[in-house]
């Protein structure tokens, strides 16, 4: 979506590695890595934070590829351990339906 905002989430939790194990365990691979600008906008260039949407399997539609990271991934788990530095890290955990 290129007009989704953080509104788009109904909710969201900080990054821990408690909540990646979680996702982990419910059997999540990769993450959908969104950027959000101060004002809640969706974008890569004035970021303030990422928003992570969990999803099991990547799309087969090429059009629909976007930045996506393994669920494994060292990236996911520095971030996951050091909260406080850097950018702010949010994991979706319900995505209202468009």
């Amino acid at each position: 979506m290129k007009n989704e905002t953080r509104e788009n989430f109904e909710f969201t939790t900080r990054l821990t590695s408690q909540g990646l194990q979680s996702l982990k365990d419910k059997g999540f691979r990769y993450v959908q890595i969104k950027g959000f600008t101060m004002d809640k906008r969706l974008d890569y260039m004035e970021l303030r934070y990422f928003m992570l949407v969990p999803i099991k399997d990547l799309p087969d539609d090429p059009n629909k590829k976007e930045i996506y990271e393994p669920i494994d991934s060292e990236i996911l788990m520095n971030w996951a351990n050091s909260p406080d530095d850097g950018i702010e890290v949010l994991v979706a955990t319900n995505q209202k339906k468009s």
